[in-house]
């Protein structure tokens, strides 16, 4: 049984897909496009996974790197801290 914040999610997608379908002219119509919908959220929800999972997999060693550089430098080096722009989807 879904908790929290899911719950309330799944209790109002519930009463918003109970009311376009009593407002629908074509229900069997509607319902297929509310599938249609929900089936492509979920492709993009995956698809997102998977490209965080490659940052994720891209940053890691990046991240031990610069990790190994501060350590080499200590205490008496001073570090130059640049924004680096972040990758579009």
């Amino acid at each position: 049984m879904p908790t929290g914040r899911r719950r309330n999610s799944t209790g109002t997608a519930k009463t918003d897909v109970n009311d376009w379908l009593g407002q629908a002219e074509d229900s069997q119509k509607m319902i297929g496009r509310l599938i249609g919908d929900y089936t492509k959220a979920v492709a993009a929800s995956i698809g997102n996974r998977g490209l965080l999972e490659l940052d994720h997999q891209e940053s890691v060693p990046a991240a031990r790197e610069w990790g190994g550089e501060a350590e080499s430098l200590g205490d008496t080096a001073e570090i130059e801290v640049r924004p680096t722009a972040l990758k579009s989807a």
